[in-house]
């Protein structure tokens, strides 16, 4: 049996009900700061079920339930993401079916994380996905509309401190998982996984990598600290030297563009991304 406190809305259980025979035991799953999600099992299903929240959407961290299903679709049986099974809608909003993934979250992405993501970034992006701009003109126009209108201290601090734009040479386009963040990757055998596939797209591998080791992500969502030593020893693993490279001459512009993010995030009252910004900002400080 499930405590009501475990149960989704009532349009989700009457979904799974008509299609899985016997009884069903349902689990609210941990995290879910921008979805909600549970685990429901049975002898005939071990699935996670997402309901989406459509106020959670944003230019940096869209929260597409289609793109998701077209990810999941598009990367079956590659065992890089869970195997899609079904997506609906209920009054509450729009919901996908993913079978269960088995692990535990890493604390902090690792060299292992970042070669994952190298796997992910082989896999040919499908036409369908988001292209996302990553030249530094561009990373500047993002920061600059998340501080458009914003009053506080760390929004003026960041409007003083652009950095100067130069062209860099954009690498190929490849799959993005968009958000792969700590809380976004489980580890089961060894083998590493990603979830929460809502703001996939196609465009320079950097950007994942300015996800993967931010430090303000890893403030909100990881376990501990992310030094900068953490951070070279994680971007090291990637499996092209090239993105490396440009990943390098990239990192104050994706660096100021997530500090423009959080400052955002802070003045919307969520107040762990002003310590996030910090750390973003300072990570040997944070």
């Amino acid at each position: 049996m499930s405590c009501a406190a475990d149960l989704p809305p009532k349009g989700i259980q009457a979904f799974v009900a008509e299609r899985v025979s016997g009884p069903c035991h349902w689990a609210r799953l941990p995290g879910g700061r921008t979805n909600r999600s549970w685990r429901v099992s049975g002898a005939a299903c071990d699935w996670v079920i997402k309901l989406f929240d459509p106020n959670r959407s944003n230019r940096l961290f869209p929260n597409d339930p289609k793109a998701e299903r077209h990810a999941l679709m598009a990367l079956a049986g590659q065992e890089i993401a869970p195997e899609f099974v079904a997506h609906f809608e209920v009054r509450e909003g729009a919901c996908l079916i993913y079978d269960y993934v088995e692990g535990v979250l890493v604390d902090k992405t690792d060299p292992d994380t970042i070669r994952a993501l190298g796997h992910l970034h082989g896999v040919s992006p499908s036409s369908e996905l988001r292209k996302i701009d990553t030249q530094p003109v561009a990373l500047l126009e993002q920061g600059r509309f998340f501080l458009q209108g914003l009053a506080t201290a760390l929004a003026r601090h960041l409007s003083s401190a652009e950095p100067v734009p130069f062209p860099v040479v954009s690498g190929q386009d490849v799959f993005l998982h968009g958000d792969p963040v700590p809380a976004n990757v489980l580890i089961h055998d060894g083998r590493h996984r990603f979830i929460d596939w809502q703001c996939p797209a196609c465009g320079d591998a950097t950007a994942d990598l300015a996800i993967a080791l931010s430090p303000a992500m890893h403030h909100v969502y990881g376990k501990g600290g992310f030094s900068t030593a953490d951070q070279q020893a994680a971007l090291a693993a990637y499996p092209d030297a090239e993105t490396i490279a440009r990943y390098r001459q990239l990192a104050p512009f994706y660096q100021w563009r997530m500090a423009a993010y959080c400052a955002w995030k802070a003045a919307q009252g969520e107040a762990i991304y002003e310590v996030a910004a910090e750390a973003e900002l300072n990570p040997e400080r944070a």
